[in-house]
């Protein structure tokens, strides 16, 4: 059973990526496919669902992802709360 899924586009300073963070409720990591909006290269990986990927809860929530190819470190906000900035 599905806990925690997002797909998003990524774009830095104009550099375009892409995301996918998949949690499942009988595990207790994330299933993480990226490709780097920096260099550009296409990685997948398992992260423990806990800090300091993952802090807060609920609307608050946000995610800490580092390339592991470059060290390109970003945040990732839920998306409820992105939107929400935006309007």
């Amino acid at each position: 059973m599905i806990e925690y899924i997002t797909t998003r586009n990524l774009n830095f300073n104009g550099k375009q990526g892409w995301i996918r963070i998949l949690k499942l409720k009988e595990n207790d990591f994330a299933e993480i496919h990226f490709i780097c909006p920096n260099c550009k290269k296409e990685a997948k990986w398992k992260e423990k669902w806990e800090t300091p990927f993952v802090k807060g809860s609920g609307k608050n929530q946000k995610f800490f992802v580092q390339c592991k190819n470059c060290d390109f470190k970003f945040k990732l906000e839920k998306l409820q709360k992105e939107i929400k900035k935006k309007s």
